[in-house]
């Protein structure tokens, strides 16, 4: 594709293979600390007798982890 001038219009440069962007690395670390995060809610209301509260709490990190991954 030539530009106004005649010269070719430059394209968007390509990464080199393997570079990895910034933000995924912390978007993937937030998601970790999450999931670790609703494990250990889950685990010390179960504990503590707290079923209900375990069951609620999963039920809400299954419906996070299922949009954040979609």
């Amino acid at each position: 594709m030539l530009g106004h001038n005649g010269h070719p219009v430059p394209g968007p440069k390509p990464r080199p293979s393997g570079a990895v962007d910034g933000i995924h690395w912390v978007k993937n670390s937030l998601l970790a600390v999450i999931a670790i995060c609703a494990l250990a809610g889950i685990v010390s209301t179960a504990s503590m007798g707290q079923t209900q509260a375990s069951l609620a709490i999963g039920i809400v990190a299954l419906a996070f982890f299922s949009r954040a991954w979609c």
